[in-house]
């Protein structure tokens, strides 16, 4: 961290030996440094290894002196967001300039909470000041804090001006502490030395710094750096791995320490992020994709790209370890193509804090309880966060189709009232029903009647209590809010989305998910027992015990952040969740309903949106909207089908 320091403590064979090990400094520096353990008077601390055995090192990071200013600062932001939240309760998020609320008067504390929570935050500023030994932007966002709050205690009538400004230095605050709080630290190596020893320099000679550049600029020529692995041949199976360069390096680590070890067959693992169909087509694509998701399984399966699995030896064993759907999106023309790998969906996040004060002893079980809440909410400025996919994406990225996006409310409604987007045969899509039609028009009643926002900040919204209801990814905003607004921690939960009665009286939460998986091209078979082989990695890949190594590699690497949402249901309850949060998440994966993609998805989407946007923008009718781009729809997925050979 910039004009701090990051800490560590040190153990030796699990104890901590000395107090200096307790708690040891590593200070900024765009340079390698050498830090050296030692005691107040900068002696260095020498310790005592026995010979011929083991020993091990440990390092743990720690808050260090910053620990009790991180905790008091959670607690000032708390304070923030709450009354940030009665304020606009007053004024609404976008105040009047020429209107007097007086919320200094409706809100009695006000002033004094202000003005204490001025002072806290200027003596946790001198506190950081001290410890940094310098004075600058280490602590910028907590002066900037200080400022706002001073102006609206020497003018409270003027507070409703300033709200905007209150909210963007409550999220730069936030950030400063998420930051903080990492207590980042990049080692190249640990050294040690007998006491007649010293250390080395981390400085390298003049020679040694020009013979490194021009090796370094000669490599550059020649290098390739998306291939991670130093196996080669004609009979290697390539592995492409579409996702960072962090994930990439640990499947190559794994492939290397178990799967060749246990298998000896020769895999290649290269970083490619897109162009897997385009590099298909060239025929300069990989024998394995693995992470590829969206519409691209059944685009490269409806051009015979793709080794069919489900003819596979052990196939059905696979499937076990899957809920039931999980394979829907892999599946065309009575095939499957690919096997789940990660897998997530939208779950509701609520405020248990916001929805008390609001006299709600409970979050919302059906989209109807949702509506009953709505008056609540609004007369308190408030509303609800449903999920509304971009306009567009990115060509080259491996995403699902914005009309399927997992959480989208129209594909929730359809599939909770027991209907899917297709007939079984998947040539017409049942939008002409009148189920897809109810579904539709309360889709659109959500943004037409309800003045719901097509498009927010949903991680701001629900920690400023603006929104104490959202609907997001589960294992995405989950983190997010665990990392980056721990003021928050203990005030939300999450719980399966809004669901439809039926008539037996149950109450259904379907919703589909996004997902990625792991596809074999046909290609592999024109190397020796290469089907066999790039079979043998996937079910190795794919496995309970695999999987649970991989995401906890990879929470490892990159925080919780980076918390691996698997596919496998074993492997799920394996990995970091705490048992309730488990609980909680393999309930909603109970309920999953999946929507099949077929080579014409595009239409689907493009007609679905493009309706929603007609009723929504402008105010066209959402029957007649959604029967006319129905037309559009099956007369596309008809093109198709011909254009392939599907139908005559």
């Amino acid at each position: 961290m910039r004009g701090f320091y990051s800490n560590r403590r040190i153990y030796i064979d699990g104890q901590v030996l000395c107090q200096e090990m307790d708690q040891v400094k590593f200070y900024y520096n765009t340079d390698f440094q050498m830090t050296n353990v030692q005691d107040s008077d900068g002696e260095d601390v020498y310790v005592y290894l026995t010979a011929g055995e083991d020993h091990t090192i440990t390092m743990e990071a720690i808050p260090g002196e910053i620990g009790d200013s991180m905790r008091q600062l959670d607690a000032i932001v708390l304070d923030l967001n709450t009354y940030y939240r009665k304020i606009v309760m007053i004024t609404g998020p976008e105040p009047d300039k020429y209107t007097d609320y007086y919320v200094h008067e409706k809100i009695p504390e006000l002033v004094d909470e202000f003005s204490r929570m001025s002072a806290e935050l200027k003596e946790i500023q001198g506190h950081i000041e001290e410890l940094a030994n310098s004075k600058g932007s280490e602590a910028a966002s907590l002066e900037q804090m200080t400022v706002i709050l001073d102006k609206c205690v020497a003018d409270p009538l003027k507070i409703p001006n300033y709200l905007s400004q209150i909210k963007d230095y409550i999220t730069s605050l936030s950030s400063w502490m998420r930051d903080y709080r990492d207590q980042p630290l990049e080692i190249d190596y640990l050294e040690i030395v007998s006491p007649e020893k010293s250390f080395p320099s981390t400085k390298a000679g003049f020679w040694s710094s020009v013979s490194y550049s021009f090796q370094r600029f000669t490599a550059s020529w020649d290098e390739d750096y998306s291939s991670l692995s130093s196996t080669t041949g004609d009979d290697a199976v390539e592995v492409w791995v579409s996702l960072g360069r962090d994930q990439a390096q640990v499947v190559k680590d794994l492939v290397e320490s178990e799967f060749q070890q246990q298998y000896n067959v020769p895999i290649s693992i290269n970083l490619v992020v897109g162009g897997v169909v385009e590099a298909t087509l060239a025929d300069k694509g990989p024998d394995v994709a693995l992470f590829l998701g969206g519409e691209f399984p059944v685009n490269l399966a409806a051009r015979g790209l793709l080794a069919d699995l489900s003819q596979m030896d052990g196939y059905d064993d696979m499937t076990k370890l899957y809920q039931d759907t999980a394979m829907v999106p892999y599946q065309y023309e009575g095939g499957t193509y690919g096997m789940p790998l990660t897998r997530s969906w939208a779950m509701m996040f609520y405020r248990k804090d916001v929805l008390s004060e609001l006299g709600f002893s409970s979050a919302p079980k059906t989209w109807e309880d949702l509506i009953d809440m709505l008056p609540a909410l609004q007369r308190n400025y408030m509303s609800a966060g449903l999920v509304l996919p971009a306009v567009a994406a990115d060509a080259n990225q491996a995403t699902i189709s914005a009309a399927t996006e997992s959480g989208l409310t129209f594909a929730s409604l359809l599939l909770q009232r027991g209907q899917n987007y297709y007939n079984d045969a998947q040539t017409e899509t049942t939008f002409d029903t009148n189920a897809a039609i109810d579904a539709f028009e309360m889709w659109t009643d959500f943004y037409t009647k309800y003045d719901f926002d097509q498009q927010y900040d949903a991680f701001s919204r629900f920690r400023t209590g603006e929104y104490p209801i959202v609907v997001s990814d589960y294992c995405t905003f989950f983190n997010q809010l665990a990392v980056a607004a721990p003021e928050i921690a203990g005030l939300w939960d999450f719980a399966p989305i809004p669901g439809t009665a039926q008539e037996d009286g149950t109450v259904s939460h379907a919703v589909n998910s996004n997902n990625t998986g792991a596809v074999i091209f046909n290609k592999v078979s024109k190397k020796t027992n290469g089907l066999e082989n790039a079979w043998t990695f996937l079910k190795w890949f794919c496995s309970t015990e695999v999987q649970v190594e991989y995401g906890t590699q990879i929470e490892g690497l990159m925080g919780q952040m980076g918390r691996y949402a698997t596919a496998n249901q074993e492997a799920l309850t394996q990995l970091a969740w705490s048992t309730e949060e488990a609980d909680t998440i393999l309930g909603a994966m109970e309920e999953l309903e999946e929507i099949p993609i077929i080579p014409a998805s595009y239409s689907v989407t493009r007609n679905v949106m493009n309706a929603f946007r007609e009723v929504v923008n402008n105010n066209e009718n959402p029957r007649d909207t959604l029967m006319s781009y129905n037309r559009d729809t099956n007369e596309e997925i008809a093109r198709k089908r011909k254009n392939l050979g599907l139908d005559e």
